[in-house]
């Protein structure tokens, strides 16, 4: 574990899966659906919700889950990542292959496919389709979509709108690696644990959120918790970092985190670049909205900055 403890990851854990639960039980929600992807976040979810599952149970209330694969243009080791999951948390994974319907879709044959930003569009393009795919299944099964975003995704702009998203966000104000550090109690399998993060959706050649970046989610959350406790306003104008406290403060990052100030100030703008997909938010449900609920630090504060900054001096 980089961030949490065991002790603070299993409480994390219970307060999601009481949460969820309570929830699901006082909305009269009886069937959840999630579109596994291979990934990290998506795990961490799938088995919060066979936790939150088996308590209603418990309790005498029933509820039902949908959980899929849906591959577009899908590197087969996500398959092979999801089929592990399935297998080791002991549920059924359902498979789909949307892949002939992307390539066939008469969008892909407009002008557009000579834009430079092609391969971004394509990506979102894929997302929207993994969501029709969920949501469709929800409304027929009479349930929701439950959210698989991190709060390091969230700050750098890292999902798609109307794409990846759902109805109940649970782990949206954790950082990656307290999702990763959370994952090691919940028994996800150590080849979900040790992969890159990434989107699967070519938007690199790696798929890779680093190669987008620069740096990994451990330094991003580092930085953009510096600049926080230094006045930015990560839903802000752009124009912030001309400030010359926020100069000086970007140099000041590089060095505590031996980057160069350009990969500081390229994170820096990726975050405020995609201020306009979270300054209104979502028309969702947030279980897990307060970092101090969960004992954790805030982003902005010394605790925070210092427990990062020490678990990207050990991760190195």
């Amino acid at each position: 574990m980089k961030i949490l403890n065991s002790k603070q990851a299993k409480n994390i854990s219970e307060i999601a899966t009481q949460k969820l639960a309570g929830y699901l039980q006082s909305s009269n929600i009886k069937h959840i659906v999630i579109g596994i992807s291979g990934g990290l976040d998506s795990a961490v979810m799938a088995a919060l919700g066979l936790r939150a599952i088996k308590l209603l149970k418990s309790q005498g209330y029933e509820c039902g889950y949908t959980y899929d694969f849906i591959g577009v243009e899908s590197n087969p080791n996500d398959l092979k990542k999801a089929k592990i999951l399935a297998q080791e948390l002991g549920f059924e994974l359902n498979e789909y292959d949307y892949t002939d319907w992307y390539r066939q879709s008469p969008i892909r044959q407009a002008k557009h496919q000579s834009s430079s930003r092609l391969r971004v569009a394509n990506g979102n393009l894929k997302c929207r389709i993994r969501l029709l795919h969920l949501y469709d299944r929800a409304q027929l099964l009479g349930g929701i979509v439950l959210d698989t975003d991190d709060l390091s995704e969230l700050l750098m702009g890292f999902w798609t709108k109307h794409g990846d998203v759902g109805d109940v966000k649970v782990i949206q104000y954790l950082t990656k690696e307290e999702v990763r550090d959370l994952g090691e109690v919940l028994e996800i399998p150590a080849i979900i644990l040790k992969s890159a993060p990434g989107d699967g959706l070519g938007v690199t050649d790696t798929n890779q959120a680093k190669d987008q970046l620069k740096m990994d989610y451990l330094k991003t959350d580092y930085v953009m918790s510096r600049l926080v406790e230094e006045g930015l306003d990560y839903n802000g104008n752009i124009s912030q970092l001309s400030e010359p406290h926020i100069v000086v403060v970007m140099d000041q990052i590089a060095l505590e985190i031996h980057e160069p100030v350009e990969n500081v100030i390229h994170v820096a703008k990726q975050s405020l670049k995609t201020a306009y997909k979270r300054k209104y938010g979502d028309d969702v449900a947030i279980l897990l909205e307060d970092r101090t609920e969960m004992g954790l630090p805030v982003l902005g504060s010394e605790d925070f900055n210092r427990l990062y900054l020490e678990a990207s001096f050990r991760s190195t």
